[in-house]
């Protein structure tokens, strides 16, 4: 019995729900999605596939949306789908991910994990205190998710698109070079984390500085990494705290 789990995870939360269900599953491997699309791996086998991922603007991340819209699955395995929110709810990216599977697959059972939101460029993030106490609030439903998971439950649902799935493609569609803001400042040591914890591959290191180049997908995750908080949103975030699950080490995200 083989399981793979695709996750993508800017901040920590959709890695440690993925770790989460990995170690209670048998023969089970975690990939990420970055990796996967940089790699160009796209056709995968097994009894069980599960995709694990953040709710961004109601639906999808944009990069979880490529991969999905790309995978090709052999067989028919056991697929399972878990998003984790900032509190929020939309069946958005449940059904995207139907309608991406088509009709050979589906997903067979899935799962909503709402923690709280840690998006910068909208508002403040987290304490640890607060996230951990989100983290122990959901810890009943992700345990009886995973018993679901080992029990293979069937939980067919006709998903549906809401009114916010067009604020997703707008999200997507209007805000392309969501990165024109970022910047850094005198704080920078050069230790690059930035740029390697991008999935987009989109900054670069020049004269010892980070840059953005066009390609940015709102994760948040460069501005979050930096030690320093030398990397900003214009002025907007100089004095908001950064945010990453206390469970997982930044190592685990780069």
């Amino acid at each position: 019995m083989s399981s793979k789990i695709f996750y993508f995870s800017s901040t920590g939360n959709s890695l440690y729900v993925s770790k989460e269900i990995e170690n209670s599953l048998e023969n089970c491997e975690l990939i990420s999605i970055p990796k996967a699309l940089k790699e160009g791996k796209l056709e995968y086998e097994a009894d069980v596939i599960g995709f694990v991922f953040p709710l961004h603007s109601f639906s999808l991340p944009i990069l979880v949306r490529e991969f999905i819209s790309k995978i090709v699955i052999k067989n028919n395995p056991y697929i399972f789908a878990v998003q984790v929110t900032g509190g929020g709810h939309s069946d958005n990216s449940f059904a995207e991910i139907n309608e991406f599977l088509k009709a050979r697959n589906r997903i067979n059972n899935h799962a909503e994990v709402k923690y709280i939101s840690n998006y910068t460029r909208m508002g403040l993030n987290p304490t640890e205190e607060r996230t951990i106490k989100a983290i122990e609030a959901n810890e009943e439903l992700l345990s009886n998710f995973i018993v679901s998971l080992k029990n293979r439950e069937i939980k067919n649902k006709d998903f549906k698109k809401g009114f916010s799935n067009l604020m997703n493609k707008a999200w997507r569609e209007l805000y392309k070079n969501k990165d024109k803001s970022f910047n850094v400042n005198d704080s920078c040591i050069n230790c690059s984390i930035c740029e390697r914890i991008c999935p987009t591959d989109n900054i670069k290191m020049v004269n010892e500085r980070p840059t953005w180049n066009g390609k940015c997908v709102d994760c948040m995750a460069c501005i979050n990494a930096c030690p320093k908080k030398a990397i900003n949103l214009g002025k907007s975030t100089i004095s908001k705290n950064r945010y990453r699950n206390p469970y997982i080490k930044i190592e685990e995200l780069i």
